[in-house]
């Protein structure tokens, strides 16, 4: 069996209940469908709980927040640095940093003076999260695929970001693609590309996906 986990966003409460009541066997896998950060309480809870728990069978793909994330990092400008506060990297930057550290930041560029507050474990798994995970039967991705173009041919765009255009293109897909990204109140399991972001920081659920059955597992926001 292949759990697929949708998007965390810092919920740590709602991740260990719903890892706790997933019926395991030694042999499943789990694919965690990328944003793990921004927007919720505890992202560095998040991430230090995945990283101290993973296990050679736990497959963590690459969400367009962590890509904010790593572009703060790599190139904290006044530009980026907004771009990723605005998205939630506000919240993210509160669970690693003191508060009065975070009072005493004002002005552009001065953001900068934070990054040392992220672990380099953190930074380390971050920057080594793949954008898809291929199956013979699921393509797993953080927001879907661009439907002109083959599976083995995405852009790093459209896995991390692409909406409208993946999913209202009324095209079948290649494999059934599991996803997130796009928050929903409810998942459709009877679909060719199977959205399980249900919108966990907005107060709506945590949600797993059981494949091939398709079986769904919740837990409240």
């Amino acid at each position: 069996m292949i759990y697929a986990i949708g998007d965390i966003h810092g919920c740590l409460v709602q991740l260990r209940a719903l890892l706790a009541q997933l019926p395991l066997a030694p042999e499943d896998e789990f694919v965690f469908l990328g944003d793990y950060i921004d927007r919720g309480p505890d992202s560095k809870g998040v991430l230090d709980y995945l990283i101290e728990n993973r296990q050679p069978h736990w497959r963590f793909l690459r969400g367009n927040h962590e890509q904010l994330l790593l572009d703060w990092l790599e190139s904290p400008n006044a530009v980026v640095t907004a771009n990723w506060l605005l998205n939630g990297g506000h919240q993210t930057l509160q669970s690693y940093v003191p508060p009065e550290k975070l009072d005493e930041v004002r002005g552009e560029g001065t953001y900068t003076e934070l990054r040392e507050y992220i672990p380099s474990a953190h930074v380390e798994f971050l920057k080594k999260l793949p954008l898809f995970y291929d199956t013979p039967d699921q393509f797993f991705c953080h927001a879907g695929v661009n439907l002109d173009k083959p599976l083995d041919a995405q852009d790093a765009d459209d896995l991390l970001w692409i909406r409208k255009k993946f999913l209202q293109d009324p095209r079948p897909t290649p494999k059934l693609i599991v996803h997130g990204h796009t928050p929903v109140k409810e998942t459709d399991v009877t679909k060719d590309r199977i959205d399980v972001d249900t919108g966990c920081v907005y107060g709506g659920t945590l949600t797993a996906i059981a494949l091939p059955d398709r079986k769904l597992y919740q837990v409240k926001g």
